[in-house]
């Protein structure tokens, strides 16, 4: 959002000889007098002049935009690292080059100072951007410089690495970067999400026998049939993660409440439980129709739809 513009003071400044209105004076051009905020416009605008030049259009001729040269502006829009022809940001240096600079100095190794060249797509993707600003605001956040410090600190650039770093909308895009420029394979970010999920999840399980059940459920249960079907819809991923969940919920109530193991309840303690809860405790059907095809539990056993 740009900022709103102060207002005109015509007891100070003369009329700008481009727009008329009287704002701070920036610049003497052949035209005369320019205000601050034709300035900066000038200075954006790019494009080509009837001359054929390809680049900054800051002069105005016959109403039409034209280059420095045609307009005889002088105007330093000439990148000192690059020397490409756009506004310049800081120190001489175009927004793009400033923007590679960071995400250079971000990733460099704390061990040897320089950057993986696994981890230069990152570099050169931000510097093709097409609008660099973006990229160079999004960049200066403090969690993204101190994810792109993590990720450089990683001993090795791999899926698994990026893992154990914090999740969010930062680790998917970096990452998305790294598997485009095929510095890692693609793979079903859902279905790692679920993998990671369920293991952490199942640390709740109370007992040694039930968490052998609630791992193997995960494993063969769940996991399989995902990674048959995957790349999995957003849908599966979340029925999954509910199954997952209610056979927790169902093993840990037995343990607790009734001192049993997922390999002793019957029909009755199935009723139960069911009845002492909300609508999603029938989601348990998946557990116990894996349960029954591997024979930990009785064939006879049914859950009860709400």
């Amino acid at each position: 959002m740009a900022r709103p513009r102060k207002p005109e003071d015509p007891d100070k400044y003369q009329p700008c000889d481009r727009c008329g209105k009287c704002y701070w004076p920036a610049a003497w051009w052949p035209e005369g007098l320019i205000c601050g905020y034709c300035y900066q416009a000038a200075k954006r605008t790019t494009g080509r002049c009837a001359c054929g030049h390809d680049g900054v259009l800051p002069g105005i001729i016959d109403g039409a935009p034209a280059c420095r040269s045609c307009s005889d502006i002088i105007l330093n829009v000439d990148c000192v690292e690059c020397g490409a022809e756009t506004e310049l940001y800081r120190g001489g240096s175009c927004l793009r080059c400033i923007l590679k600079y960071t995400a250079t100095d971000l990733l460099r190794s704390p061990d040897t100072g320089e950057v993986d060249p696994k981890l230069t797509v990152i570099v050169e993707a931000l510097g093709a951007m097409e609008r660099p600003n973006s990229g160079l605001t999004w960049i200066q956040q403090k969690h993204v410089k101190r994810f792109l410090k993590q990720l450089a600190a990683q001993e090795e650039t791999t899926h698994e690495a990026i893992d154990t770093l914090p999740a969010g909308r930062t680790t998917n895009y970096v990452r998305a970067l790294l598997v485009e420029h095929g510095v890692l394979p693609a793979r079903d970010e859902l279905l790692a999400r679920f993998d990671r999920w369920a293991l952490e999840k199942q640390e709740r399980v109370i007992g040694s026998e039930q968490q052998t059940v609630i791992d193997q459920f995960r494993r063969w249960g769940l996991l399989r049939h995902l990674r048959s079907s995957s790349p999995i819809s957003n849908s599966a991923f979340l029925r999954a993660k509910q199954s997952f969940t209610v056979a927790i919920e169902f093993s840990n109530w037995l343990t607790l409440e009734r001192g049993l193991t997922v390999t002793q309840f019957t029909q009755h303690e199935l009723d139960a439980w069911q009845a002492g809860g909300p609508s999603t405790r029938e989601h348990v059907y998946r557990f116990i129709r894996w349960a029954i095809a591997t024979r930990i539990v009785p064939a006879d056993l049914t859950v009860i739809p709400h």
